[in-house]
């Protein structure tokens, strides 16, 4: 004898309405992140930096900071200029990539999203309302990584040119140095000092 119980026909129809429901918009207004990492993206490559987007990266580096194999027969403050704003546009760029990141209105949007999905989890009915509310949580971490893997990348970008400024400094004043000595027209005196031979002050 099959018994008609109206509660469990109740419960039943109330759970595919919350399935239909949640199978439908979520409602959630989470960050563009893409949007975000473009404005980055734009941010990092100013004027005369090097960074990390470039396809033609590795050859433009060794073409601005080519070290000890500096011509030293080209005209000098052209080269210290474009030096000077590799390192610095870069640097800004790095900067600019944390301001863009972290302004007041991207904070507050941030805080919005995490009280909305707050309020979506303890709101939560039923075992998919749950499920989606954990999804977007998920998503949610996901985006924050990649936001820091760009701010990652915008630092080591920029500690990376910053040195290979101070190398390249270094080599091209041992550069000029050597070739003034092995070209100079009148002898330069000497002295020795462990396996390096230096100018006498």
């Amino acid at each position: 004898m099959i018994v008609f119980d109206p509660t469990a026909v109740t419960k039943l129809v109330y759970e595919i309405e919350l399935m239909v429901r949640n199978l439908q918009t979520t409602g959630w207004a989470g960050e563009d992140v893409e949007r975000l990492m473009r404005t980055l993206d734009e941010v990092s490559a100013i004027e005369h930096a090097l960074h990390y987007q470039l396809p033609n990266l590795d050859p433009l580096m060794q073409e601005r900071y080519p070290g000890y194999q500096y011509d030293t027969s080209t005209a000098w403050w052209p080269n210290v200029e474009q030096w000077s704003y590799t390192g610095l546009n870069t640097m800004r760029g790095a900067l600019d990539t944390v301001h863009e990141q972290l302004r007041i209105e991207q904070r507050a949007h941030e805080e919005q999203v995490l009280a909305a999905l707050a309020a979506k989890t303890e709101a939560a009915v039923g075992n998919l309302d749950v499920t989606q509310a954990g999804n977007l949580i998920n998503l949610q971490t996901v985006q924050e990584v990649r936001k820091l893997r760009q701010m990652m990348g915008a630092l080591i970008n920029a500690q990376t040119v910053a040195q290979a400024q101070q190398i390249h400094m270094h080599m091209v004043g041992e550069r000029v140095q050597h070739d003034l000595m092995e070209n100079s027209v009148a002898p330069i005196p000497t002295v020795a000092e462990g396996d390096a031979i230096h100018p006498v002050d």
